[in-house]
This record gives C-alpha cells, sequence and structure tokens, in this order.
C-alpha cells in the first residue's frame, strides 16, 4: 500500500479519542430516546451504552496495533451485538414484537463503529437516516396497518353454523379471509379463520357479531 493511503487511513483512525467516546455517548442517547418514549425494552441508556461500547472496542482494535487483520474486533462486535438484539425479541401466540428495537440496537452499533474510525460525517447521516426511519416511517407503517389489518377470529356458535350470513357479511365488508376451519365439540360449532381488511371494516364486523344470536362467543 503506497505511503500517502496509509497516512490517510491513519488520519482517519487515529486521535481524537476523547472526542469519539463523547460523540458516541451522544449519538447513542439521541437513537435511544426515540425507543425510550416508546417504552421499548431497550432504551435511553441501552443504546447509549451499545454505541459507546462498539466506538471503544473499534478504538482499542487500531490501539492494540494490529493492522493486518484489523477487522477482527469489528466482526466480535457484530457478533455480541446479535445476542444483545436477540434477547429483545419476544415471541406470543399471535405475533412477534422487538424486532424494531433489535434493528435500533444493530445501528447504534454501526454508528459506534463509523465514530471510531473517524468518519463523523458518515454517523451523522447514518443517526438522520436511523430517526427517519424510526420516526416518519412509522406513520406510514400506521396507515398500512390500519388499511390492511389481520385478526385471528375464534367465533363459537350455539346449535348452528350460519355459514351463509357470515361469508356474505364479509363480502359486504370488502373482508377477506384466509385459514378458515370449523370445529365441532358436542353441540358447539367453533369458527377460526384469519380476516384481513380496513380496521373500520373490522369495527363493524365486530358489531354485526355481537347482534347474532346464534354466536355464542368471539374473540380475536
Amino acid at each position: 500500500m503506497p505511503a500517502e493511503l496509509i497516512n490517510l487511513s491513519s488520519t482517519h483512525l487515529y486521535g481524537g479519542e476523547i472526542l469519539k467516546v463523547f460523540l458516541s455517548v451522544l449519538f447513542g442517547s439521541i437513537l435511544g430516546f426515540e425507543r425510550e418514549i416508546r417504552g421499548k425494552s431497550a432504551g435511553f441508556r441501552t443504546l447509549a451504552l451499545i454505541c459507546f461500547g462498539s466506538t471503544i472496542f473499534t478504538i482499542c482494535s487500531y490501539l492494540l496495533g494490529v493492522t493486518d487483520n484489523r477487522d477482527r474486533i469489528a466482526a466480535n462486535i457484530i457478533t455480541g451485538v446479535g445476542f444483545l438484539g436477540a434477547g429483545v425479541i419476544f415471541r406470543n401466540t399471535i405475533n412477534v414484537s422487538g424486532i424494531t428495537t433489535a434493528a435500533s440496537i444493530w445501528v447504534a452499533a454501526a454508528i459506534g463503529m463509523l465514530i471510531g474510525i473517524g468518519e463523523y460525517q458518515l454517523a451523522v447521516i447514518s443517526l438522520g437516516l436511523s430517526l427517519i426511519i424510526l420516526y416518519a416511517m412509522d406513520f406510514i407503517q400506521f396507515w398500512i396497518d390500519y388499511r390492511f389489518q389481520h385478526r385471528d377470529y375464534i367465533i363459537v356458535f350455539k346449535d348452528q353454523y350460519p355459514s351463509g350470513p357470515i361469508h356474505h357479511q364479509l363480502r359486504t365488508l370488502n373482508l377477506r379471509t384466509n385459514n378458515t376451519k370449523v370445529l365441532r365439540s358436542g353441540e358447539q360449532i367453533t369458527l377460526e379463520m384469519q380476516v384481513t381488511g380496513k380496521g373500520s371494516k373490522l369495527v363493524v364486523f365486530n358489531d354485526w357479531l355481537l347482534e347474532q344470536e346464534t354466536v355464542q362467543s368471539f374473540e380475536w
């Protein structure tokens, strides 16, 4: 490698360690603030520590004087952050939660590594884009979720299964059904199905079910 390229690389890496440490805490805190106000498991302090720790490990990687395989510590940072991210992901019988928080942990570590190697401009851009994704795109996701909600219904009928009125009402409200299953236990008939559609239409469907005398109970 030419000497001028080595000097250029050293300019980005070496020096300003104290500034890097404080910047990593600041950037991690900004990213964690969004998770904190939403009441997520990994919030303000967690993301600040992750970003701070990634910067420290990145600084250590070049202070140790290892030049041939400097990416070894960076690879281990990614592995360690993967374990932290897996710890905030939870699965219940309906859906999976914590994936966005896990991704925020991953991004916080990446920003900390950028600060550690002195790429301040790229770190600022990455932080800005992360906040846009977490804030601005949240409204887009809300709009999509409202128009395309998925609900798993379990409807218990008293003595008969009025399939005609049920499907007619679903077609009238432009609701789609998937994974429909009809079960019978004694005199009770249970209908299990996944209904997809607009949130307001699903509210109307719930009100219609409440008015049906043949419906003993339902849940979603």
